[in-house]
C-alpha cells in the first residue's frame, strides 16, 4: 500500500484527530461543585465525531424540567458559517488553537459574542470549556469542569 493512497491518509487522518482531541468524544454533565460561575440548570454535552469535524450537542435542563437540545458541525477549520439560535443570529466559526485546544466562536449581528474553548484536564478526566461572554452590558466569563456521564 503506498504511503499517498486514500486507505493510508483516512488512517493517518483518523489517528490525528483521536491525538489531537484526545478523548472528548462521548457525553459530559457540568459539575456544578467545580465550576465557576455555573448556570442555574442542568447542562450536558456531547462531542460526537463526524467526517469533516465533530457535531457538538448541548443539553440543557431547566430547573422546572424543560429541556431544550441543540446541535451544530464543528469544521475545525476557522471559517465563519451562518448560525441562528439562542437568541444569536450572525455566524459560528471553530478551529483549532493549539494540539490541545478548540475554540467555538459565535458572533451575533448585533455585535454580542460568545467564545467556548474547550480542552481536557492535565489528567484527562474533566473536560474543560471556559466561556467568554460580551453583552451590551459587559463582559462575563464562566469556567464548566465537566465530568463524563
Amino acid at each position: 500500500m503506498r504511503i499517498d493512497s486514500p486507505a493510508v491518509l483516512t488512517l493517518f487522518a483518523c489517528l490525528y484527530t483521536q491525538a489531537y482531541t484526545g478523548d472528548v468524544f462521548g457525553v459530559w454533565r457540568v459539575n456544578l461543585r467545580r465550576s465557576t460561575n455555573a448556570y442555574n440548570h442542568t447542562v450536558v454535552v456531547r462531542f460526537e465525531p463526524r467526517r469533516q469535524g465533530e457535531v457538538f450537542t448541548l443539553d440543557v435542563i431547566e430547573r422546572d424540567g424543560r429541556s431544550t437540545t441543540s446541535s451544530t458541525i464543528l469544521y475545525l477549520d476557522g471559517q465563519a458559517r451562518p448560525f441562528d439560535g439562542f437568541g444569536c443570529s450572525g455566524t459560528q466559526l471553530s478551529r483549532k488553537l493549539d494540539h490541545k485546544r478548540v475554540e467555538i466562536l459565535r458572533t451575533c449581528h448585533s455585535g454580542e459574542w460568545i467564545s467556548f474553548v474547550r480542552y481536557l484536564s492535565a489528567d484527562a478526566k474533566a473536560l474543560v470549556i471556559e466561556i467568554t461572554e460580551q453583552h451590551a452590558e459587559g463582559r462575563a466569563q464562566r469556567k464548566l469542569i465537566l465530568e463524563r456521564e
